[in-house]
């Protein structure tokens, strides 16, 4: 029998029931988005955000971009270069699935509320800085050489994507959870 007294046993008891549910209200996303308006499309909204944000960082260098909407993705663009494909921007590259696994992490696993109210927004934040500089980069490398695109988009930025919510992770748990070390 599963004891809640046990914080490890207490913490998986609550993070797979939450993670189940959220993925499976993150896969019915565009459903209820539907349903709300044919119109509205909360997913593609946040990545228009997300390449007006990258297209602003690579601005700051002098390149001349551009964001397009093509059905539910979207795509960022630097011009004037050899390659002018882009980068396509969609589920789940927007970030909000890891947004809610990492809320989901620090949610359940044990810490003072009052740590977590500033902890959860500030780690998103910073996720989706690292999220914004990873579309900017990855946009460049699509323009001057695309052939390095898949190997920087699969492996290099996933690695510090995921290394650095796992990084987030280690920080809540040294830091601001009361488990002993």
């Amino acid at each position: 029998m599963i004891s809640l007294k046990n914080k490890a046993q207490k913490f998986i008891v609550f993070f797979i029931p939450a993670l189940i549910l959220w993925f499976s209200f993150y896969h019915y996303m565009y459903k209820i988005d539907y349903l709300v308006s044919s119109d509205f499309d909360s997913l593609t909204i946040f990545s228009e955000l997300l390449s007006n944000q990258s297209n602003f960082i690579l601005q700051i260098f002098g390149l001349s971009t551009s964001t397009e909407i093509q059905g539910d993705m979207v795509v960022c663009k630097v011009l004037d270069y050899e390659y002018t494909h882009g980068v396509w921007i969609g589920e789940p590259c927007n970030g909000i699935k890891i947004f809610g696994v990492f809320t989901i992490f620090i949610l359940c696993f044990s810490g003072k509320a009052i740590n977590k109210l500033w902890f959860i927004p500030s780690g998103i934040f910073i996720i989706h800085f690292l999220n914004i500089l990873r579309i900017s980069i990855l946009t460049y490398i699509a323009a001057i050489n695309p052939n390095w695109l898949n190997f920087n988009h699969n492996i290099t930025f996933q690695v510090i994507i995921y290394g650095s919510m796992f990084g987030f992770w280690l920080i809540w748990i040294k830091k601001f959870s009361n488990v002993s070390s």
